[in-house]
């Protein structure tokens, strides 16, 4: 009977190892796949630019950010970078609140609509977007207010 009992304690111990370095690979792949994510981003948004600076039509999906999908069950995902994103992805139409929305239940993260109205409240604070006829536009870095800025209280 002990030999059983001490067959199973290894086989569990082997087994939470093997998760565990699973894991570990997992996260390894996860940071791999946010950098090409983020260099496929960089890389869609200069061939949007170029081709609208030699007068050709942008496909919309070369200007649309690609949006994380919640397809792991418990990941983690930063609901404010992703309204960030989501909005970024719309220079020129603008997201209204129920775009927002739509594009967090499109992605299925789920979220309530109060939330989302959070969400465009902080990003607006840091001036990350502006509101312009009732839609939301992102802010170009180099309009938004630099810290040390002769605006600044106590300048």
């Amino acid at each position: 009977m002990s030999n059983i009992i001490n067959h199973l304690q290894h086989r569990v111990q082997e087994s939470k190892q093997k998760l565990q370095g699973l894991a570990d690979q997992i996260q390894q792949l996860n940071l791999e796949k946010e950098t090409v994510s983020v260099d496929l981003l960089g890389y869609e948004r200069a061939l949007a630019a170029e081709m609208r600076a030699g007068g050709m039509d942008v496909p919309k999906s070369a200007e649309q950010d690609d949006l994380p999908l919640n397809t792991e069950p418990g990941s983690e995902i930063n609901k404010t970078e992703f309204a960030r994103r989501f909005i970024r992805g719309r220079p020129d139409s603008g997201a209204t609140p129920a775009d927002i929305l739509k594009g967090f239940q499109d992605a299925g993260i789920p979220i309530k609509k109060p939330y989302v109205y959070a969400l465009v409240q902080r990003l607006q604070e840091q001036t990350a977007i502006k509101k312009k006829r009732g839609k939301w536009f992102p802010v170009a870095e180099s309009e938004r207010p630099q810290a040390g800025d002769a605006n600044e209280i106590g300048a």
